[in-house]
């Protein structure tokens, strides 16, 4: 078994979520992060614009509705994220794995409506978006003429959207552009023409390359770890580890089985644990924080996690040292001024903090605003 220290591990995980090639667009970020996380739209645009050298703010507004080269979905852990739309049937072939969560009768409890609904409520869905474009009030009054049942009619009502996921795993909906500020849902398939649904791969043969994906990009990493990136349970990542065993090699990260791909177990190993050394001010949501929540006991400081991962699944902008989360932060714009106000964890000596300003003036360049950092001691 090959062995990877953290600091190798660190230092690529850098490398393939942040360093871009000067000429890499907005769809090859979306594309290396394999989507980028949009529950919190302004986040969205932060984490495709400290990545993506010619990314100018509104360019992923330009991407989902002119372009159609970004589509709006739910994704991993049933979370917005924003796609490649050439990548959508890649990934609705691999979400079929987890299109339905687990219905057991506390889940079914919980939310008022069976296994049963569920699955009908997702074929009228199919049935009734293809050449429309609904809002949610519109999507759910039509599934209530077919489907008219209480714990029905309440679940669809509810802000999570959770009749509606199943639908968008199974490539069934996505978002459209909003009408009168209202959001709305359309047929993937009529929305995005051009993306080769001709050619969908098969769940096992989308699903291998996917993991794949995960690993090169988020790697090493355990099951547990693509367990809460995907949104399935610890059993489950097992099972499809193993059965897709042929595309990852078993990797010891300083004393924890983890996994690679081959490809990538070689980058890693020739990668100078120094090349992670930096300062950056990542945003809000941003991948470095989320996956894999393993690496969190290495990434940030003990004692510090709930400033980081707050309450109601908030993750907070961080500032990253040396492959380190050491600190927090904020930004306000005012008057054609970015004020980053920046709470670190420790003291931090001259030289980190000129480094974080240096960081930030990319976020003026996006804001086309002069930037002005401050320091709560």
């Amino acid at each position: 078994m090959e062995k990877v220290s953290w600091g190798q591990a660190l230092a690529w995980r850098l490398r393939r979520q942040y360093v871009a090639e000067p000429s890499s667009g907005l769809v090859d970020t979306a594309s290396r992060l394999l989507g980028l996380h949009a529950q919190v739209a302004s986040s969205a645009e932060l984490i495709a614009g400290v990545r993506t050298p010619s990314y100018q703010l509104g360019d992923i507004g330009t991407a989902l509705w002119t372009d159609r080269s970004l589509v709006r979905t739910w994704g991993m852990r049933g979370t917005l994220h924003l796609f490649p739309s050439a990548e959508l049937p890649l990934l609705t072939a691999a979400f079929s794995q987890r299109q339905f969560p687990k219905l057991t009768p506390a889940w079914e409890r919980y939310h008022g409506v069976s296994g049963d609904d569920l699955r009908r409520v997702t074929d009228v869905i199919g049935e009734v978006l293809p050449g429309r474009f609904l809002t949610r009030e519109e999507l759910s009054a039509e599934v209530l003429r077919v489907i008219s049942t209480p714990g029905v009619e309440k679940a669809l009502r509810s802000g999570w959207g959770q009749l509606f996921k199943p639908a968008a795993a199974g490539g069934l909906l996505c978002s459209g552009p909003d009408r009168d500020r209202a959001a709305t849902f359309t047929d993937p398939r009529g929305w995005l023409p051009d993306a080769p649904w001709d050619t969908r791969p098969d769940e096992h043969t989308a699903l291998a390359t996917v993991i794949g994906r995960f690993l090169d990009t988020y790697g090493p990493a355990t099951h547990t770890d693509f367990s809460r990136w995907w949104g399935i349970d610890q059993a489950a990542a097992r099972r499809l580890f193993k059965e897709h065993a042929d595309v990852m090699v078993a990797v010891d990260l300083d004393g924890i089985a983890s996994w690679a791909t081959p490809a990538g177990l070689d980058a890693m190993a020739g990668t100078d644990p120094r090349a992670g050394d930096g300062v950056w001010l990542l945003p809000g949501f941003d991948p470095y924080v989320i996956a894999p929540v393993g690496h969190r006991v290495h990434t940030v400081p003990e004692g510090c996690i709930d400033r980081v991962s707050r309450a109601a699944g908030w993750i907070s902008p961080i500032l990253v040292v040396d492959g380190v989360v050491r600190g927090v932060w904020s930004h306000e714009l005012k008057n054609s001024t970015l004020t980053v106000t920046v709470e670190p964890f420790a003291r931090l000596g001259a030289p980190t903090k000129n480094a974080a300003a240096t960081a930030a003036a990319r976020y003026g360049e996006l804001f086309d605003a002069d930037v002005q950092v401050s320091w709560v001691a």
